[in-house]
């Protein structure tokens, strides 16, 4: 059995080994150890970020309301609209009509959405002048309009009252068949 001296010595010598064989280059000649590959900065490139991934947008479904062929009534078509936006989004695909069989566009062409504010349970929908100076309709297409805008827009069930405006301002009426200068509030039968 070893001493106590033996076994120090054994091991003084091991370590010796492992230092010198950690200097040698795997041919048993002392060499040196490569450099990491980062050590040049010049040519070194820092990680580059993932680029975040954009959330997807969120989207409402809304139904939006067009007048029949026969124009004695209404029927829907739901849409998905930016959520970020809904109201002035659900207006403006109201505007741009519907390829739906059975149903037709009421919008008059040119008019264009200025925007939509909504405070407490109104919501006012601004126009721009086309919606009176293009409008071609006769007292029916009138009332088609309205109920279509009113419909739509009370599908959001924070809002109960509907203000047509032009240009930022309170219109009598669209082409003089109906009382335009209050808000409305969802018309009842027309839904079919």
């Amino acid at each position: 059995m070893m001493n106590m001296t033996g076994k120090a010595a054994a091991a003084a010598i091991m370590a010796s080994v492992l230092l010198l064989t950690a200097g040698c280059d795997g041919t048993g000649k002392p060499g040196q150890t490569p450099p990491p590959a980062t050590a040049n900065p010049s040519t070194a490139k820092p990680a580059e970020p993932k680029p975040a991934t954009p959330a997807a947008p969120t989207q409402t479904e809304v139904k939006l309301y067009f007048p029949n062929d026969a124009g004695d009534g209404l029927g829907s078509v739901k849409v998905s609209v930016p959520s970020e936006d809904k109201y002035t989004a659900a207006v403006k695909e109201l505007v741009a009509g519907t390829k739906e069989p059975g149903l037709a566009s009421i919008f008059p062409k040119g008019v264009k959405v200025l925007g939509v504010k909504v405070e407490g349970d109104l919501a006012t929908v601004d126009f721009s002048k086309e919606l009176t100076h293009k409008f071609v309709g006769g007292s029916t297409g009138e009332q088609m309009l309205v109920s279509a805008l009113v419909n739509t827009m009370t599908e959001f069930p924070e809002i109960e009252r509907v203000l047509l405006t032009v240009e930022g301002q309170r219109i009598e009426t669209i082409s003089g068949h109906l009382d335009t200068s209050e808000p409305f509030t969802r018309p009842t039968g027309l839904v079919q």
